[in-house]
């Protein structure tokens, strides 16, 4: 899993502990949910600083990303 792989997974837990929905998300980034959906799944915004954008709107730092797998 790369490191790209590891954000997204971080992003998807913290939404579940946050009880947020990917619009919710969506409306905090102030983009459209079709864009997020797109960054989530790895087909837009592979850039880091997408997916930061996306950590920070979560209150996290890419501290909070595992380093390797498991």
């Amino acid at each position: 899993m790369d490191v790209n792989e590891r954000i997204r997974a971080r992003v998807r837990a913290e939404m579940v502990q946050q009880n947020l929905t990917q619009i919710e998300l969506a409306r905090r980034l102030g983009i459209s949910p079709p864009a997020l959906s797109q960054i989530m799944s790895g087909r837009r915004g592979t850039m880091p600083e997408s997916l930061m954008n996306v950590l920070e709107a979560l209150g996290l730092t890419l501290e909070a990303v595992p380093k390797k797998d498991g």
